[in-house]
């Protein structure tokens, strides 16, 4: 029975299982994931994200990643307008199970530039990623899964290279690049990118096989953020992934009001993981200090099989 539950909670976890899967709803701070060109002004960041899943009566798994923005500019650099600009990125995100079916992780860095094309700091960037994936399955007591055979069937005592094996893991890098263009006016500020992932298209099995060999992935972002005079602000943002028949799509929006006198404030948001869950959401702002909580609301096919699954979310950005 506990092998049962266990492999049960391994499928219902695959979703963890392909690299830079980051399933955070707020798109706006999970951009640079998904493309690195993506780092839209000059401020030093510092993100951090964690999601808490559980799956009633079954298993339970816990997603965190934390990245630096770094712009190379000067503190003039910074207040000057329409000039150009290098970053990198530093980054880590982790998937593990409370049972310890399954523990990914991942580390990445990336480089981008920025050159202002138009007025209103308007920019076209380019940037690129490397990332180092590893993923370790194991299913405990379960049965092994013979691939061992001869004309009477499986080998009794041979060791298995099937991905469903107690113990299977397998580790690769991946390498990622992106374009985009946006604006950092005053009161308008948008962004629009694309990007490829796994363009090196990595084995993900030791034997190199070409049936578990990544697909390249592509990704389309934007969002648009206008600020009022009185420093309210409302915000649209999206990030539509595919990779071959497979695809997943988030969007927020999200309403800020700002608190006259304190340089802070409070603001409400609605994620929406496509075809998986609603994730309501609040915020406080204070100088450059941003934390958030949200809910996921499960609306998936899952229901339908009798699971029921919630989630909570945290994030937390510093700006310098």
């Amino acid at each position: 029975m506990k092998f049962i539950l266990a492999l049960a909670g391994f499928l219902t976890l695959t979703q963890l299982v392909d690299a830079q899967e980051i399933n955070f709803s707020r798109v706006q701070d999970m951009a640079v994931w998904y493309n690195q060109s993506l780092k839209t002004d000059k401020n030093i960041s510092v993100k951090f994200n964690m999601r808490n899943v559980q799956y009633e009566g079954m298993t339970a798994y816990k997603s965190m990643s934390a990245m630096v923005d770094l712009p190379l500019v000067s503190a003039e650099g910074r207040e000057a307008e329409n000039t150009g600009y290098l970053s990198v990125s530093i980054g880590g995100a982790s998937d593990k199970s409370n049972q310890g079916i399954l523990n990914n992780t991942l580390g990445l860095a990336g480089i981008s530039y920025a050159v202002p094309f138009a007025d209103n700091e308007t920019y076209i960037a380019f940037g690129i990623q490397g990332s180092y994936y590893q993923s370790r399955l194991n299913i405990g007591e379960g049965p092994s899964f013979g691939d061992q055979y001869d004309q009477y069937g499986p080998l009794d005592g041979m060791t298995s290279a099937d991905r469903l094996a107690g113990g299977w893991s397998y580790h690769h890098i991946n390498i990622n690049g992106g374009v985009s263009v946006f604006s950092n006016s005053e009161q308008n500020k948008w962004y629009l990118g694309a990007s490829v992932m796994h363009i090196n298209r990595p084995f993900t099995d030791d034997a190199k096989t070409s049936e578990f060999r990544l697909r390249q992935a592509l990704s389309v972002q934007g969002g648009y953020r206008y600020i009022t005079p009185e420093n309210n602000d409302c915000a649209f943002y999206m990030t539509l992934n595919w990779q071959g028949k497979a695809y997943k799509h988030f969007f927020n929006i999200s309403y800020f009001k700002a608190i006259p006198g304190i340089n802070g404030g409070v603001g409400v948001g609605l994620g929406y993981r496509y075809d998986d869950a609603v994730i309501p959401a609040v915020e406080a702002r204070y100088a450059k200090a941003t934390i958030a909580l949200g809910y996921d609301v499960n609306v998936s096919g899952i229901n339908a099989a009798g699971f029921k699954r919630n989630g909570l979310e945290l994030a937390v950005k510093l700006d310098f």
